[in-house]
């Protein structure tokens, strides 16, 4: 019986180790799965991570390709832009000329109406009706008939009329002496 005894009691500690070997490995189980669910999500984060370095990369590209269309089409608008301002240029010059040669015609036709046109000699007549007595005048800068006939008393058309002055503009100058005519 002893022998028995030992026997049961060698079959305890073997079941006791073992039952304390599966406890073991219940916890190894329970750590391991653990540390799958943890290689699980960091190989999710890491999917993520890829398809987002991807889709930037994707991201990247379509911006540097719109880059390069934007500055295409910058291009082309200058060009466009320059072309429209050498034909604003060329058509305003055109215009420019077309009126230069009309207004040269317009004034080689009215400078040669002006020299065809016939002298005619204007006939004045002077009156004698005007005051016998006055006072001799001598014609400065700056004078006109009107500005003499108002500081001496008398008229235009007297002195006009004593004078013989058809054209004051041209009958009239500097130093003359002329003959003011003044009513008593």
């Amino acid at each position: 019986m002893t022998q028995s005894v030992s026997a049961q009691s060698d079959m305890r500690v073997a079941v006791a180790n073992m039952s304390q070997d599966v406890k073991l490995l219940v916890q190894e189980v329970k750590s391991l799965r653990l540390e799958v669910e943890s290689v699980k999500r960091e190989n999710a984060q890491l999917k993520a991570q890829v398809v987002a370095s991807s889709s930037n990369r994707d991201t990247e590209a379509q911006i540097t390709n719109l880059s390069s269309a934007i500055d295409a089409l910058r291009r082309d608008y200058r060009q466009a832009d320059e072309v429209q301002k050498q034909q604003i240029i060329a058509e305003v010059s055109r215009q420019i000329d077309a009126l230069a040669k009309q207004t040269e015609g317009a004034l080689n036709s009215v400078a040669k109406a002006v020299e065809s046109q016939p002298s005619v000699p204007v006939t004045v007549n002077f009156s004698d009706d005007y005051p016998k007595t006055g006072k001799p005048y001598t014609v400065r800068s700056g004078d006109t008939l009107s500005g003499i006939a108002r500081a001496h008393g008398s008229t235009v058309k007297y002195i006009q009329n004593a004078n013989k002055i058809a054209n004051p503009a041209k009958d009239l100058q500097i130093g003359q002496t002329i003959f003011i005519p003044i009513s008593e």
